[in-house]
């Protein structure tokens, strides 16, 4: 079922609510963010239709509302992919980059730091020859992650070369894939995302590099960053040859 404006303006909101508080949003809160023109009681049955078409789901303690899988998916097609990364951003990553365009060594360390201070999640590159990754402690700014399962699973998940290859093998393109939750299939990983897109080195070495995070990274952010940094190491690639 297509989901009608104001319910499309309704879920957008409740998204963006929670991924600032990673508290469930009531209709009463909605209506304090937000200027819908309608009753919190209208408000409260729109939440009531999102909820039976899977966009939302609750918690027996609260009379608040989450977003689910499919509306964090709803939010990434509709609103994150037309995001671009800013001109001071833009600038940066160009220059972290091109700084360190002649050692490859010191460009997967500039592609690591760029991606976790751009995203407050864990960043890797993935290569044939070898694996690196860093900003793990980035994800303790997420209250749902501040538990050592969820810690040890997502560094057992950046150490597992092969497991990460069969993900990436699913999904053989060249822009930011984005797999969110349940999309991703392993095992408790249900508050995780996982972004990546395709690094061409400049000594001729290919693979993957990405970022994991909580569900509700800043994927206006972290959706450009990625396509950036990707697109400056093949403008750093044309000016070598």
């Amino acid at each position: 079922m297509e989901l009608t404006e104001r319910q499309k303006n309704i879920l957008l909101a409740i998204i963006e609510e929670y991924m600032e508080s990673a508290k469930e949003v009531g209709s009463v809160q909605l209506l304090d963010s937000k200027d819908f023109n309608v009753s919190s009681a209208t408000i409260r049955n729109e939440m009531v239709h999102l909820m039976d078409m899977g966009y939302l789901d609750k918690s027996h303690v609260s009379s608040g509302r989450m977003p689910t899988d499919m509306a964090f998916r709803f939010y990434v097609n509709e609103e994150a992919v037309k995001a671009r990364p800013d001109s001071v951003r833009l600038v940066k990553i160009k220059q972290g980059i091109f700084r360190e365009r002649f050692s490859p060594e010191g460009l997967i360390q500039s592609i690591l730091h760029i991606l976790v201070e751009n995203s407050n999640a864990a960043a890797f590159v993935l290569m044939d020859d070898m694996s690196r990754h860093y900003g793990v402690s980035s994800l303790m700014n997420y209250e749902e992650l501040h538990n050592l399962k969820s810690l040890q699973r997502i560094l057992d998940l950046l150490e597992d070369e092969d497991l990460l290859k069969s993900v990436f093998s699913k999904f053989d393109r060249d822009e930011v894939t984005v797999l969110i939750g349940s999309e991703l299939g392993i095992r408790d990983l249900d508050d995780c995302t996982m972004l990546f897109t395709k690094l061409r080195m400049l000594d001729g070495r290919a693979g993957h590099m990405g970022i994991v995070g909580s569900r509700r990274i800043n994927y206006r952010v972290a959706i450009p960053v990625l396509s950036a940094v990707r697109d400056s190491v093949q403008d750093a690639l044309k000016a070598w040859n």
